[in-house]
């Protein structure tokens, strides 16, 4: 008598008839507390109805398990919704004494019609609430997801400090070496052939290509003698990105730490280059160059570092983009140029609409550039700065790709036809993802 009450408690839409037939067919378990009702893997869907007790379904290994829902008497339970593929990967534990109602498919299907359909109708209904139940929790989340981002924002806003008001730091800046002149006096002939002629009018600069591309850093199989033959080679953009890259490195330190930041700077300058060309989105000329500077607010941290050795901890907090805005501001490099570095790391904590519109596609180049040359050196995906990816990828012509198909389907294959004209390091990071 107590079991046909609890049966009528699950069952409150069938008639007492319909419920003596199911309880007849179905197959009844108890199960002690802690006992497992269904392990991992089990093939078979069911339903199952708890007649008496609770429930809890699982999820993972026992030392990381995970429970994902509780179920309680007279709860109706679609097993299959809990399964991501054809092999389940939840299990279901008794959380105390319980009871349950087992039915396998065929046992629904020698139900008679009526009977079938009440419970098909209620797990409709059940399926229907849950779906409520799962929009309202959503809603919930991208609430306090866009709360969290406000609140990064937020955080790391104020972290940024106005430098351009320390005398200390505008001395310093001061000191730093400026752009040699022949850095900053190519940018409008790019791809034009009065290239060649302009740097053959400055013995020094071309004494600067040939030496550079002849180095070990290029590691070419044969000698390069003159410009005509470089430009050919390498191509009026690579000549252009060899001399900026010797400008800046002649502002830079000769130490390890240095030549190891430079090296950096010219894979993604090279990188943010070809990005440029293949989204159809900024100039390439312009990321180039972005590519090659946009470290250099290192340069000023370490002259202040060398300069008060007591303060170095302190030195290493500060904001290398904001500094190296400044100097590029400085050497009154265009103003798109020292914006964008000062702008640079906005995606590592914040939405696009924080960054002036029209900086946006240089930062996202510049974000993606990292991302794809931190994913060639082997780091995983989800292991990379990735939280506003979705955002700035809503700014290309790219959306709906993932990282990795951004940098293999649509960069590699670009940067593999252009591999020869690389720098060695450059070349060698290439070959390993053919």
């Amino acid at each position: 008598m107590t079991q046909q009450k609890d049966q009528m408690v699950a069952f409150n839409e069938l008639s007492e008839k319909e419920v003596i037939e199911l309880s007849s067919r179905a197959k009844i378990d108890k199960l002690q507390a802690d006992e497992i009702f269904i392990k991992q893997y089990d093939p078979d869907p069911m339903l199952f109805v708890i007649l008496d007790g609770k429930m809890r379904f699982v999820q993972g290994p026992k030392t990381h398990q995970k429970t994902i829902a509780v179920f309680s008497k007279g709860d109706w339970i679609d097993a299959t919704a809990f399964a991501k593929d054809p092999l389940r990967r939840t299990s279901v534990i008794a959380a105390e004494p319980t009871r349950i109602m087992a039915l396998d498919k065929t046992t629904i299907d020698s139900l008679n019609t009526m009977t079938q359909l009440t419970v098909y109708k209620r797990l409709a209904q059940l399926s229907a609430e849950r779906l409520r139940l799962l929009k309202k929790s959503e809603n919930h989340l991208l609430k306090k997801n866009m709360q969290l981002k406000e609140d990064i924002f937020n955080y790391r806003s104020p972290l940024k400090t106005e430098f351009h008001q320390s005398e200390m730091i505008k001395a310093i800046i001061k000191k730093v070496p400026r752009l040699p002149a022949f850095a900053t006096t190519l940018s409008n002939q790019l791809y034009t052939k009065d290239l060649v002629e302009q740097i053959k009018r400055d013995p020094a600069l071309v004494a600067i290509v040939l030496k550079t591309i002849n180095s070990a850093f290029y590691s070419f199989q044969k000698k390069i003698s003159d410009i005509h033959h470089a430009v050919v080679l390498l191509g009026f953009e690579q000549i252009y990105q060899v001399v900026i890259a010797e400008g800046i490195r002649r502002t830079m330190p000769n130490t390890s730490k240095f030549k190891a930041l430079h090296l950096h700077s010219e894979i993604i300058s090279h990188i943010a280059f070809m990005l440029s060309l293949e989204s159809r989105h900024g100039h390439p000329a312009e990321m180039a160059s972005f590519g090659l500077l946009h470290e250099i607010g290192q340069i000023v941290i370490q002259l202040l570092k060398d300069q008060n050795p007591k303060l170095a901890a302190l030195v290493g907090v500060l904001d290398q983009a904001q500094l190296g805005s400044l100097l590029l501001k400085e050497w009154n490099l265009p103003d798109v140029l020292w914006k964008s570095v000062e702008f640079q790391s906005y995606p590592e904590f914040s939405s696009p609409h924080h960054i002036p519109e029209e900086l946006r596609y240089n930062v996202t180049l510049l974000y993606l550039s990292h991302l794809c040359y931190d994913l060639f050196q082997g780091k995983k995906e989800l292991k990379l700065s990735s939280t506003f990816f979705d955002e700035y990828i809503e700014l290309t012509n790219w959306q709906g790709l993932t990282l990795d198909e951004i940098a293999r389907e649509r960069l590699l294959p670009a940067m593999v036809k252009k591999s020869k004209t690389y720098p060695l390091p450059l070349r060698q990071l290439i070959e390993k993802q053919t």
